[in-house]
């Protein structure tokens, strides 16, 4: 293996792909970057065999071949010098040379015989979507996931088509939430459950990118392709929650907010919370009433009226604040649209003018 190539692209793909290699006791080549030399690319990958990925950097390769590299010393390499556009790099006696015009050094290798292989996909379905696309429907819903790994199915990302439409849903059983990404699919049928980590992966992967992706999906795997990058990852056996079913129907309470009124006076109410994070919201249309209050015995408490425009009937609800505050990040609109079904009934929040979020939250007990 002999190769060069530019310095800047090389640091900038294994600081990427070494987020995926992981420390691991029982198999430690899972610590190291795989580099294989061909063509006119260097091939890196890395997996932690939960998820698994590729990225090609442009390269003059005078020689092919291939080594496994310690990830975090070939990282911290990378990012210690400035020298240099290019950097050449040669396997000598299964040790990885890499010179520059000020530095010269050499780095231990792995055999890259008890590399694990990356799977390829049999692919069974394919849709495609711009990068930025599939982020931000990602960004728009990963924090409702639950955090515990008891319920897999619910600990992810719900993908799925429905007409021309893509849908994301992630669920902890307190809170939902829904991104719709428009006419974004065109007769392409797609259902699956990825787990959250290996969705967060996906959404720092390609979170730069400019590319059409193509999203190639069976009942065990899925996997990510742009011009550079392959990404592959498990999904979910289970089956996501029939989510729409609590939903509800009918709203008899609506109050429409500024955002930035709604997130200070969250914020100023979060302060006297209990250990619950639990706000008390009171609307009262008659009195043209919107309020935001919390009691901490320990803190003191607050009391704030928030200007807006409320409609219907009388509500006074426990809602968790840190929850409403996470759904804010999803929604660009100045304005927010709060609609209740009643006090013991879950509360729905969506952006004024887009239908394309839903976020729900409910009511926690007195």
């Amino acid at each position: 293996m002999k190769v060069e190539c530019s310095k800047d692209k090389l640091r900038e793909a294994v600081s990427q792909i070494g987020k995926i290699a992981s420390k691991n006791l029982s198999l430690p080549i899972l610590e190291s970057i795989l580099l294989e030399a061909k063509d006119k690319n260097i091939i890196l990958r890395a997996t932690n065999l939960d998820v698994g990925l590729e990225i090609k950097v442009p390269a003059r390769v005078e020689k092919s071949g291939s080594t496994a590299l310690p990830a975090d010393i070939l990282n911290a390499f990378l990012s210690g010098f400035s020298d240099g556009q290019t950097i050449k790099m040669e396997l000598i006696n299964n040790n990885l040379s890499l010179s520059t015009p000020r530095n010269s050094t050499v780095i231990k290798s792995f055999s890259v015989d008890d590399f694990p292989t990356i799977p390829q996909i049999d692919k069974d379905g394919v849709v495609s979507i711009e990068a930025n696309k599939l982020v931000l429907g990602i960004k728009s819903v990963i924090y409702a996931a639950s955090l515990s790994d008891m319920k897999p199915e619910i600990s992810s990302v719900y993908i799925y088509t429905e007409n021309d439409d893509l849908f994301f849903v992630s669920t902890d059983s307190f809170r939902l939430a829904e991104k719709r990404i428009t006419g974004q699919i065109k007769d392409q049928k797609m259902s699956i459950v990825l787990p959250f980590r290996n969705a967060i992966e996906v959404a720092r992967i390609f979170d730069q990118s400019k590319d059409i992706l193509d999203v190639y999906f069976n009942k065990n795997q899925i996997s990510i392709i742009s011009p550079f990058i392959y990404f592959t990852s498990r999904v979910v056996g289970g089956i996501f929650p029939d989510y729409k079913q609590i939903i509800p129907k009918e709203k008899k309470t609506e109050v429409v907010v500024l955002k930035k009124d709604l997130i200070d006076s969250i914020k100023v109410s979060n302060i006297f919370s209990d250990k619950f994070n639990q706000i008390n919201i009171k609307v009262i249309p008659e009195d043209s009433l919107f309020e935001i209050s919390s009691r901490n015995q320990d803190r003191g408490e607050s009391s704030t009226r928030v200007p807006g425009t409320v409609e219907g009937e009388t509500v006074d609800v426990n809602l968790n604040a840190r929850y409403i505050l996470d759904s804010l990040q999803s929604i660009s609109e100045d304005s927010i649209h709060l609609i209740f079904n009643g006090s013991n009934k879950p509360l729905i929040i969506r952006g004024i003018g887009d239908k394309t979020f839903l976020y729900l939250v409910m009511p926690m007990n007195n």
